[in-house]
């Protein structure tokens, strides 16, 4: 069974934020959020928005896509 698609994305997202030696609160600044923001995404808590997750993607350099591998059938890594 996949997991909840709120969950892969934050997955996904803490994932690329460690990758590249991130805190939150840095990668929130990036992305013009919250820190607290990027804890409930990363804790599968929230649902983003598309807007957050663009803004996410950009801050993080990279595509939409990658942030969504392994979310409602985008193929995992």
């Amino acid at each position: 069974m996949s997991p909840l698609p709120h969950r892969a994305f934050g997955a996904n997202l803490a994932y690329e934020r460690k990758r590249r030696a991130l805190s939150m609160t840095a990668l929130a600044a990036l992305a013009g959020t919250h820190a607290s923001e990027i804890s409930r995404l990363e804790r599968g808590l929230r649902d983003p928005r598309l807007s957050t997750m663009v803004r996410i993607a950009r801050a993080l350099e990279i595509s939409l896509a990658d942030l969504l591998r392994g979310v409602g059938g985008i193929a995992p890594r």
